[in-house]
This record gives structure tokens, C-alpha cells and sequence, in this order.
């Protein structure tokens, strides 16, 4: 049994007095409890987007973090391939690093497509619709040198090619991959892991970016000289890949005479599927 402390009513257990008093007493705690509660809230909230933000702060830093490690790598890498490229090319697909890798197939896939997407913008700016006469048409070339009766290229097929380089870079690394590894294993019972086997690819994208940059960009021109220069650094491009893929399978497979092999099989298989894809497309 308990009593009103402003009556002095006897009430039972749990029973609030319905006395004036008591009345507003507890009209006037409901309030306070409800603003208590929407502060508790609030704080709630508060603190779980500042964790929100906290956590989001540290994944970008994270990123930035793994950005200029892989840009410092890619450095050293590219530095190494002119001044110790037997060392360098070993311990890149010894190490295999899974960022890098895929960063430079995905870089070396992204460069091609813009590249080839470049190129036909430049095109479609430079192409005019033609007159529906090869006569005419003829004669107006003769006449006027800019002028050309090829077609733009449309919408889907500016798309197509786009597609169609992203998959010839992943092809041709997926294959090489495959067929490094499994010869390796085949020859010398070597233990060669599949990203090795990418990692060979991969090599060739630490120069071939740049390179195909460079010799995109001085393709631009009409002048003579940069144009060898662009010949140039393809061809060094070229070449300098071949053998990076030469001293990469001879770190991978000890047989110095199953090398040979090893590559030209890997192109043919890549020529061969390249050939399949662009039927296809």
C-alpha cells in the first residue's frame, strides 16, 4: 500500500492518484521523458554518422594509400626494364602482384579503346557522306584532295570496336597465361601459377602503355620526321616486348630450348582467337 503524496489518498500497488496535483505532476514529466528519449536519439545518430564518416575517411585513405604504392611500383618496374631488365622482369612475375597485374592488363585494355574510339572520331570528323555516283565521286577526289567517299562510322559499331579491343587484351592475356603455365608444368614440372602466367602478359603493358601513347600522340601529326618517330617507338615497343616475354618464361621454365616453343605457341593460340573475335565482331 502506498499514498498520495499530495491528497494523502491510499492507493494500491502500481495505481497513480487521479488528484489534481498528481495530474499535472505527471502531465509535466511526459515532456521531460520525451525529450530525453529524441536527445538519447539524436546522440545515437550523431555518433553513428561520425562513424559513418570515420570509416569512409579511412577507405579513402586506404585507396589513395594503394594508389601510390601501385604508381611507385609501376615506376620502379619501368625504371628497372632499362637499367636491369633480367632482374626486374624475374622478380615481377616471381613476385606476381595481383594489383599490378591487373592494373596493367586493365590499363593496357582501357588504352586501346580509347585509342581505337580516337581514331575513328578523327575519321568520322574527316569522312563525308557519299554522292551515290562513283563518277562523281571520283572526279571530286581528283579535284579536291580532302575530299573522301568513305562512310562514318555509326553509333554500334563505334561501340563494337570499343568492346572488341577490351576483349582482345583480355584474350591475349588469358591465353598466354594458360598456355605458359601449362607447358612449364608440362616440360620442366615446374610449380607455375596461373597469375605467374598473367604476369607474363603483364610485362609487356609496363612499356606498352606509354609507348602506344606516345606513338599515338605523335601519330597525330602530318609531319614527316614525328611520323618515323612514331614508327619508331612502336617498333622498339615491339620488340623490347618479345624479349620481356622471352626472359619471363625462362624465369618461370628453366629449359632455355622449350622457350621457343613456349612463345610461339602462346601467339598462335593469341593470333588464332584474335582472328575468332574479330570474325565475330
Amino acid at each position: 500500500m502506498s499514498f498520495c503524496k499530495y491528497c494523502g489518498r491510499q492507493l494500491q500497488d502500481g495505481e497513480v492518484c487521479t488528484c489534481q496535483q498528481a495530474q499535472q505532476s505527471a502531465g509535466a514529466a511526459q515532456p521531460q521523458q520525451a525529450a530525453q528519449q529524441t536527445f538519447q536519439q539524436g546522440a545515437g545518430q550523431q555518433t553513428q554518422q561520425g562513424f559513418n564518416q570515420q570509416q569512409a575517411s579511412q577507405q579513402m585513405d586506404a585507396v589513395k594509400k594503394a594508389g601510390a604504392n601501385a604508381a611507385l611500383d609501376y615506376l620502379n618496374v619501368l625504371k628497372g626494364l632499362f637499367t636491369s631488365p633480367v632482374e626486374t622482369v624475374s622478380a615481377f612475375v616471381a613476385k606476381a602482384n595481383v594489383i599490378m597485374i591487373a592494373i596493367l592488363i586493365g590499363g593496357q585494355a582501357i588504352i586501346n579503346m580509347l585509342t581505337r574510339l580516337f581514331d575513328m572520331l578523327i575519321a568520322n570528323s574527316k569522312a563525308k557522306v557519299t554522292t551515290g555516283s562513283k563518277e562523281l565521286d571520283s572526279l571530286l577526289s581528283s579535284y579536291y584532295s580532302s575530299y573522301t567517299n568513305t562512310k562514318p562510322y555509326p553509333a554500334g559499331s563505334i561501340f563494337k570496336n570499343m568492346l572488341l579491343e577490351i576483349l582482345l587484351v583480355a584474350v591475349a592475356a588469358a591465353v598466354i597465361a594458360l598456355v605458359v603455365m601449362l607447358l612449364a608444368k608440362a616440360f620442366n614440372k615446374a610449380n607455375v601459377t596461373y597469375m605467374q602466367g598473367l604476369a607474363v602478359y603483364a610485362i609487356t603493358a609496363v612499356l606498352g602503355i606509354p609507348a602506344e601513347l606516345l606513338s599515338w600522340v605523335t601519330g597525330l601529326t602530318s609531319v614527316g620526321f614525328i611520323d618515323r618517330i612514331s614508327s619508331c617507338v612502336t617498333v622498339f615497343s615491339n620488340v623490347a616486348g618479345y624479349a620481356f616475354v622471352y626472359i619471363a618464361i625462362r624465369a618461370l621454365c628453366k629449359d632455355e630450348k622449350k622457350i621457343p616453343l613456349i612463345m610461339a605457341i602462346s601467339y598462335v593460340a593469341v593470333n588464332f582467337l584474335t582472328w575468332v573475335l574479330r570474325l565475330m565482331f
